[in-house]
């Protein structure tokens, strides 16, 4: 049985595990960059190295939400294509995300090689942090071009059913990470440019196992040229689809500078290497959950374009269930391993007890994230990208921002951690109430044999 005749014959349970681990395991390998780089850097570096490379964390995120924009809003018109049999069209929507994630990773080389003090003051850096700082990002942004194609194309690859190898491009990426900074930073001494080297190069080594899939025509798709010229209306499609997805992490990205600043002006540069602590470990926590969303969009875009809507709802169903209870159980993990957690990057008393107070508050609502998670990839996978786009907007901006203008303020350094659980429990609700009232509209919850009747999923090709 083909990849495309399991999404549509096997059991959802069945599927959904199949698709979401290697998801799962991919998006940790891909953490590791983050988290190994900072391990190394807080333990032979120290305090300053650790938060010159959190200064530049809002740089690397913003790499990340145009992988999403592109990655995440090709993958669903990737997905209903093949659902419909139209892999020409699944083709032309790859070549078009081929060209648009080079672009734009050209573009920020670019535009921070030429604005590289201003935007690390801006994110953070204090005199004393910002000469490594400068050096980091000086040699990370060379790759941003390869990294995100290598990036961006891994959900073109779940879109076809193949988040195995996915999966492998970005183990792959991690574990050579973990040896060159072992290399360059332990046995060499590099400091932060070993650390920056080590990332690179990687992210190199990972894009090049993406490409080695198409080149060697190894799926169902094939890079062609002739589909890379742009198509501004497929391009415009594909940038509504992806637009929430990049918006949500480009408001993170907003909180994490506004976190660096209000957390430097209250602490220092010791609270700005907590929060390096703290959102490392948060990318290699909260990222499992992000795997089975992606890999359930899939699942959604599938299926919808086949016209199997009972499919559609067991889908959302398990992956409800299985985001919350991961949650559920992550929380509990960190109340159980918060100190060794946080010994990992640090020996310092006075840090360790920062970051660990820090972590504690912002994972404490933490269970209630899975479903707006979760609804976002089913407006997503269902080509609605104004739900997605509004549910968005309305978490991580309505609900995100006043919090961290107010919170500090009154609190100091603990109003910027309670910040989390306040944007976790309002956009919970919030989601849940979109979600079950846009079931309600569509007829999920009383189709009639599998069949929607005004059902036409070539809708989200034109908007």
């Amino acid at each position: 049985m083909d990849s495309l005749e399991r999404m549509e014959r096997e059991p959802i349970i069945k599927l959904i595990i199949s698709f979401s681990l290697p998801g799962v395991a991919g998006t940790l390998a891909n953490s590791l960059y983050n988290i190994v780089d900072r391990i190394f850097v807080g333990k032979i570096v120290g305090t300053e190295g650790l938060a010159a490379i959190s200064v530049c964390f809002p740089i690397m995120l913003l790499g990340v939400s145009l992988c999403l924009l592109i990655g995440l809003g090709s993958a669903p018109l990737i997905a209903i294509a093949l659902g419909e049999e139209d892999r020409e069209r699944a083709e032309r929507v790859l070549g078009q995300a081929c060209g648009a994630l080079l672009l734009l990773g050209g573009l920020i080389f670019l535009v921070g090689r030429a604005n590289l003090d201003f935007v690390l003051r801006l994110s953070g850096a204090g005199p004393a942090v910002l000469p490594m700082a400068r050096e980091y990002l000086r040699i990370v942004l060379l790759g941003f071009p390869i990294s995100l194609l290598g990036f961006g194309l891994n959900f073109c690859l779940r879109a076809e059913g193949r988040p195995g190898f996915a999966m492998g491009t970005q183990v792959l990426g991690a574990l050579v990470n973990i040896l060159l900074d072992a290399l360059f930073i332990y046995k060499l001494k590099m400091g932060v440019i070993g650390a920056a080297w080590g990332t690179v190069l990687a992210q190199a080594v990972s894009a090049a196992w993406v490409f080695s899939f198409y080149l060697l025509r190894r799926g169902i798709l094939r890079i062609r040229l002739r589909a890379i010229t742009p198509d501004m209306r497929l391009l415009r499609r594909i940038g509504a689809l992806g637009l929430s997805s990049c918006l949500a992490e480009l408001s993170f990205t907003l909180l994490i500078v506004l976190f660096n600043q209000t957390l430097r002006r209250y602490g220092g540069d010791l609270a700005v290497s907590a929060i390096g602590i703290f959102t490392g470990w948060d990318s290699l926590l909260f990222l499992p959950a992000i795997g089975i969303g992606d890999a359930v969009q899939t699942l959604f875009g599938y299926n919808w374009g086949a016209g199997r809507p009972e499919r559609v709802l067991d889908s959302l169903k398990w992956a409800l269930a299985l985001t919350s209870g991961y949650f559920a159980l992550s929380s509990l993990g960190v109340r159980l391993f918060i100190d060794p957690m946080m010994r990992c990057f640090t020996s310092d008393p006075e840090l360790l007890s920062l970051a660990a107070e820090g972590m504690l508050i912002s994972y404490s609502a933490v269970v209630f994230s899975g479903i707006a998670l979760v609804t976002s990839n089913f407006f997503q996978g269902l080509g609605k990208a104004r739900l997605s786009l509004f549910l968005t907007l309305h978490r991580q901006f309505l609900l995100l921002i006043p919090p961290i203008l107010i919170l500090p303020p009154l609190l100091g350094v603990r109003g910027v951690w309670f910040c989390f659980p306040v944007v976790d429990l309002g956009g919970g609700v919030l989601a849940l109430f979109m979600l079950v009232r846009y079931c309600k509209k569509l007829g999920l919850l009383s189709y009639n044999n599998g069949v929607l009747e005004g059902h036409r999923s070539s809708e989200v090709f034109e908007g």
